[in-house]
Parts: structure tokens; C-alpha cells; sequence
């Protein structure tokens, strides 16, 4: 608009400019509280776990192993808890990072924002390779039983570049469902996860019918995997400590509760939809782990996977869909274990495209990344600039683990990715919590201040824990060693993230007019 002289010392009239990038998230609001509760399940990526829980048993031998698996879950409701509140309490998208940008400095909150979305492309990009791996030790099960072309196909899904093309058209095909189809994306991640489920609770009563005469048909022997596991070096002597190292394994997976979080502006039925989104799920979680576990050493001695892991952490033997489908040996049953057990990784595809595509607009949504990145859709209803991202990032990540000499570069990355997310994610926003409820501002989280308080400490004492060992044992749980340079590689996302804020802010100011300091005083509308 023009400026118009009104008399004399008139002042040039200045366009309104909106404090937020969007007046409305325009996503479509169609989540069920079942469907959060499957967006949690499978960020959470529980069904992958039980591979790494078994694999850290040549870790911590001594360790109390059915007891760990229910203990990994049970020390992480007040997590949970503390999460269903933030998402009962911010129902915008990304809820976690809407908290803690709001009761700490809006610089640390964009922080907390990117490391969330940057560390889960990182891990999903290992998701997507470990899917197309999953499937290769499937059918080379399956050329056991029955031969004829399994061996081929197994062969062929080892090839680097087969590997890259089979991941690259899956994960492309789960954004643009994500792009093109929000209105459906829901019910066809609900089918997806639905069959992981089935697979998942099918394979885990099987493994509790596997013998040692099913693994020397496999063309092992068996005898010397066992007395392997005498080879295995504690990596603590005390039962107690050992039990909390195998709890470790677990912290990869188990704390990423925030995937219905992450989507809590779309999500319909109020508190009751987060608590079963949220808590729920990682209670289901837990127990269908416990369960696994406790039926693959049921019939299989801990010593069997003890040795396999001495011998290597990367055997198939580790797999419990090898396991059973050389055990079942019947061709429709076993072929449903092999494509069905992708769908575990395909369920947590669906899940971290959704989380991460909601982070990198949320900040945006604040304008504290390029307006375009919050861009929605009006004839699709979705974040298609955001999922693009992730989509580049995400290929180019597969790119770097398949077929360049960085892939464990690359692998240890990943497990800093894990790293970054509990530091400078999980616990900045546990102890946004407890500012918060010490403050007593208005921006703490409903429910009684001593409650909250006590979940959030007790929540800092179990993260802070796992952060320990993860550091303290580095090389063990992240295959690094810790010096300046990789606490510079995990800390970059949250530094760039302040460093971002602080940018923007000034970029906005000079180009806009608008300080986005005052948008971090406010709820986004949505």
C-alpha cells in the first residue's frame, strides 16, 4: 500500500506484517488417537530393538537380561509422562520444541528444534539401509529352506547399489505419499503397522520354538557359538551395572516418545488422544519387547547369543526372523516373516517423515528458518518444502552409506545422532520442565507443580544415567571415540540452531521490521 501525507509530521504507514509465518498449520487434523499411538510406536522403533538388545548381550554377559528388557521401559514412564503432558499442555505441531523455545531462550528452543529433525534424517537413513539389509537376511534364510531363487535374491540385495535404489524408491515413495496423500497417509500407516505388529508378536512366539538343531541346519555349529560366549569380556563386573548396560542398548529406541508430540496440532480428542498416543504406546512397546526377549532366551541359551556376538555383532544369528524362518521351514509362513518384518522399518519410515517434516516447520513457522519452509499445501494440506528436505538429505545420507568409503563414518554418525537427540533434546527439554515448574510462569505444564517436578527429575536422573554410559563407554555404544572433535560433531545442530536464531533475528529486523524475539513470546496459532 501507498504511504499517505496526513499533514504535517504524517508518518509513513508500514504494512502489517504477520508475527508468525502462518496464521494456520493448515495440515489436515484428521489423527485418531489410535493412529498417534502407531506414530509413537513406530518412532519409538521398537521393532528393530530386539536385534540390538541381543547383540549387547556379548557386552554386558552378566547382565540380568529379562529384567533389563522390562526395567528399559518401566524407568522411562515418567519420560513418557512427562511428554503426554507437553503435548496435553501445547497442542501445536512439535509441541516439545514449542515448550522449551517458550520457557527458555527462543535460541536454545530452535536448538532443540534442529537437533530433533537433523539427528532423526540421519537415523532414518540407517532405517532405510537396515530395511533393505533386513530383507537380505530374509531370503538368505529362506535359500536354506527351500533354495531355488532365494539365494539369488539375496545375493542381489547385498550389491551396494541395488541396496541404494530399493532404499531410495521406498523412502521416495513415503514422501510422496506424505506430500500428495495426507488425507490417506494415516489409514495406509495404520495397515502398515498393523502387519509389523502381527509379524512382530508372530516372530517373537516363534523364536520361543527354535533349537539348536534348527541353527546347524542353518550350517553353524552350534557347539562352538556357545563356547564362544566364554570369550566375551563383561564390560562391567557388577550384575547391577551390567543389567543397566544391556538398558542402554535400548536408548537408541525407547525415549523417542515424541512422535505423536511432534504432530499434537493435528491430533483429535484432546488430553485423552496424548495419553494414549504417548504412554500407551510405550507401554505396549515395552511389554511386546519383554515378551520378545524373554521367548528368543526361552529356548536358546543367552550363551548362544553371547558367542554369536563375540563372534560378530553383525550376525545373522542375531536375527530373530533368521532364526525362525530357518526354524518354521514352511514357505507361506516363512515369506510373510521376511516381507513382513520390512514392514517394521517402512512403519518407522512413515513415522520419522512425519517428525521430521514438523520440526523443520515449526521453526520456520516462528521465522527462525526461510518462511518457505513452513509453506503448506492448500489443495494437499501438507509441508511439502519441509518433507523435500528430508527427502534430499535423507537419499543423500543412503548415498554416503552405501556407496562411498564414509559408510562407517557414516555409522558412527548415526549413533552420535542418537547422542545429539538425548543431550541436547530430551534433556534441554526435561530441564525446560523443571524451570518451568520452579518459576511457576504460566508456562509450566498442567498438573500439580510437585508432580511435575519430581517426573522431570526423576526423567533427568534416568537420561542423564544413559548419557553417562554413552559417553563413559563411547566406543562401545557409539563406536567413537570421545575428543573435541566429536563433541563438536554432536553439539553442531544445537550450536547452528542458536546460531540460526540469533541470525535471523537480525536478517528479519533489517529486511521486515519484525523482531521474531516477540513470536517466542506467544503460542503459534494453529
Amino acid at each position: 500500500m501507498a504511504s499517505k501525507k496526513q499533514g504535517k509530521g504524517a508518518e509513513k504507514e508500514v504494512p502489517k506484517q504477520s508475527l508468525f509465518a502462518r496464521e494456520s498449520s493448515g495440515l489436515v487434523r484428521e489423527i485418531s488417537w489410535i493412529t498417534a499411538m502407531f506414530i509413537s510406536m513406530g518412532f519409538i522403533a521398537f521393532y528393530v530393538l530386539p536385534i540390538s538388545f541381543l547383540s549387547g548381550l556379548s557386552v554386558s554377559p552378566n547382565g540380568l537380561i529379562v529384567i533389563g528388557a522390562l526395567l528399559s521401559w518401566v524407568v522411562l514412564l515418567p519420560h513418557a509422562y512427562l511428554w503426554t503432558k507437553i503435548s496435553e499442555r501445547y497442542q501445536r505441531t512439535a509441541a516439545d520444541y514449542i515448550f522449551a523455545s517458550r520457557v527458555l531462550h527462543p535460541a536454545i528452543g530452535v536448538g532443540v528444534g534442529l537437533v530433533f529433525g537433523i539427528s532423526q534424517m540421519i537415523f532414518d537413513a540407517a532405517i532405510v539401509y537396515d530395511g533393505v539389509g533386513q530383507l537380505q537376511t530374509g531370503f538368505s534364510a529362506l535359500d536354506i529352506n527351500f533354495g531355488g531363487p532365494y539365494g539369488g535374491i539375496a545375493s542381489l540385495l547385498s550389491n551396494p547399489f541395488v541396496v541404494l535404489t530399493v532404499g531410495a524408491i521406498t523412502f521416495t515413495g513415503v514422501i510422496l505419499i506424505n506430500i500428495f496423500l495426507p488425507k490417506y497417509t494415516n489409514h495406509i500407516m495404520g495397515a502398515i503397522t498393523v502387519i509389523a505388529l502381527v509379524t512382530f508378536i508372530t516372530a517373537g512366539v516363534l523364536m520361543h520354538f527354535v533349537t539348536p538343531a534348527d541353527i546347524t541346519k542353518a550350517g553353524y555349529d552350534y557347539s562352538s557359538i556357545v563356547a564362544e560366549s566364554s570369550k566375551a569380556t563383561p564390560l562391567f563386573s557388577n550384575t547391577i551395572l551390567a543389567t543397566i548396560g544391556l538398558m542402554v542398548f535400548t536408548a537408541s529406541f525407547l525415549p523417542f516418545v515424541n512422535g505423536a508430540t511432534s504432530v499434537a496440532g493435528e491430533i483429535r480428542g484432546g488430553s485423552k488422544a496424548f495419553r494414549l498416543g504417548v504412554l500407551a504406546a510405550l507401554v505396549v512397546a515395552g511389554i511386546l519387547i519383554t515378551f520378545f526377549i524373554a521367548s528368543s532366551v526361552s529356548s536358546l541359551p543367552p550363551s548362544f547369543f553371547i558367542g554369536a556376538g563375540v563372534i560378530s555383532s553383525s550376525s545373522p544369528l542375531l536375527n530373530p526372523v533368521f532364526d525362525t524362518v530357518v526354524s518354521v521351514n514352511n514357505l507361506p509362513l516363512d515369506l510373510f516373516l521376511v516381507i513382513g518384518s520390512y514392514f517394521w522399518y517402512l512403519a518407522i519410515m512413515f513415522a520419522v517423515a512425519l517428525f521430521v517434516s514438523r520440526y523443520f516447520m515449526a521453526v520456520a513457522f516462528d521465522k527462525a528458518l526461510p518462511t518457505v519452509i513452513s509453506y503448506v499445501s492448500e489443495k494437499y494440506h501438507s509441508p511439502v518444502v519441509a518433507h523435500l528436505i528430508d527427502e534430499v538429505i535423507t537419499i543423500g545420507s543412503l548415498t554416503v552409506i552405501t556407496v562411498t568409503p564414509l559408510s562407517t563414518a557414516f555409522f558412527y554418525g548415526m549413533d552420535t545422532a542418537d547422542a545429539m537427540a538425548l543431550l541436547f533434546g530430551f534433556i534441554v527439554t526435561i530441564i525446560a520442565s523443571i524451570v518451568a515448574s520452579v518459576l511457576a510462569n504460566g508456562m509450566e505444564l498442567k498438573g500439580p507443580r510437585p508432580v511435575i517436578l519430581g517426573v522431570s527429575i526423576a526423567d533427568l536422573i534416568v537420561m542423564s544415567i544413559y548419557a553417562y554410559y554413552w559417553f563413559g563407554n563411547s566406543s562401545t555404544y557409539l563406536g567413537i571415540t570421545m575428543n573435541a572433535e566429536t563433541w563438536g560433531i554432536v553439539a553442531s545442530p544445537f550450536i547452528a540452531g542458536i546460531v540460526i536464531y540469533f541470525v535471523m533475528r537480525w536478517y528479519r529486523l533489517r529486511k521486515e521490521g519484525i523482531d521474531i524475539r516477540n513470536s517466542f513470546r506467544e503460542i503459534p496459532p494453529e
